[in-house]
């Protein structure tokens, strides 16, 4: 997995994943900053790339890009991403966008979309996914750091989340909520999803 630098919860995509499967994590350095237009010049796939040269390619089944917030700023990025790494390390290469947008489109029940972001990233995010019928609600906790968002735990009870009528996903590639999700599905009968959970769940199915 490729990941930004300032990306602090690496124990929620492990525990995603069955026991027989490893994720091994390359960091690139970024600035730490949710500013749009840094996010925007961040998104570079040749330091990407220089950052993944230290792996043992051989031994990888897949590659998955977790830069949520570049990827969505950056006209078609998570595509091109994509199919830069297919053809620089011959892998199958997952976006955590592509992932997430791909779960919006194959879903016909109701969902509201909560995310860590500023509204001009969130209205990027929601520009892209082609199912926009099913999404009853949009909310933006314009976190300002990574630390802020892996914190979200923390803030939940702010969110009110037991008002909410139909399922829920955080996007994200910071978030966090193994810690409440199980929690709200027993007491109040939704689910709630999440852009790392998603990920791994779709990565798993493209290797078996």
């Amino acid at each position: 997995m490729a990941w930004p630098s300032d990306g602090l919860n690496d124990s929620e995509y492990w525990k995603y994943l069955p026991n027989n499967y490893e994720l091994i994590i390359s960091r690139y350095n970024v600035s730490g900053s949710l500013n749009p237009v840094t996010l925007k010049k961040e998104a570079n796939l040749n330091k990407i790339s220089k950052s993944l040269k230290f792996l043992n390619i051989k031994k990888l089944d897949i590659l998955i890009l977790c830069d949520f917030a570049a990827s969505i700023l950056n006209k078609d990025y998570h595509k091109h991403s994509e199919l830069y790494f297919q053809e620089i390390f011959n892998l199958p290469c997952l976006n955590i966008v592509s992932s997430t947008l791909k779960f919006l489109k194959n879903r016909k029940e109701n969902i509201s979309i909560i995310s860590p972001y500023n509204n001009t990233i969130t209205k990027n995010f929601i520009s892209l996914n082609s199912n926009k019928k099913i999404i009853t609600s949009v909310s933006n906790l314009s976190l300002k750091s990574e630390e802020e968002i892996e914190d979200v735990k923390y803030i939940v009870k702010d969110l009110k989340l037991n008002r909410y009528k139909n399922d829920i996903i955080f996007i994200g590639g910071g978030i966090t909520i193994s810690s409440f999700a199980k929690y709200y599905k027993n007491k109040y009968g939704f689910n709630i999803y999440s852009s790392p959970l998603i990920l791994i769940k779709d990565t798993i199915n493209l290797i078996k």
